[in-house]
């Protein structure tokens, strides 16, 4: 393996994990992001307050599931890139074999 084909593994592996880590720290502040359900005396203006919350924790749990969908598609990159290396090498080894 080349120093540059390094390189690039252990920066997609570096961005793989930054996307899942920073998920679950963004999943953590779900509390401090969710405003609290108050009544306004109205019950229809109770049940648009309640869907305006669940809207914004919905937001918020699919920005999260987001950031973890691009750790493992980089992860998968990764992988990707280190199969496709194995497969040229294999090919030029087969090829040049016995020709020393």
């Amino acid at each position: 393996m080349t120093a540059d084909f390094k390189v690039v593994y252990d920066d997609l592996t570096g961005l793989a994990k930054a996307f899942h880590e920073q998920a679950g720290d963004y999943r953590k502040l779900a509390p401090d992001v969710s405003p609290a359900i108050v009544g306004g005396g109205d019950p229809a203006l109770d049940s648009a307050i309640k869907e305006v919350a669940d809207l914004i924790i919905g937001l918020h749990t699919g920005l999260a599931d987001r950031m973890d969908d691009h750790g493992d598609k980089a992860a998968y990159a990764r992988d990707s890139f280190h199969r496709h290396d194995v497969d040229i090498h294999g090919v030029f080894e087969d090829l040049t074999e016995g020709l020393d």
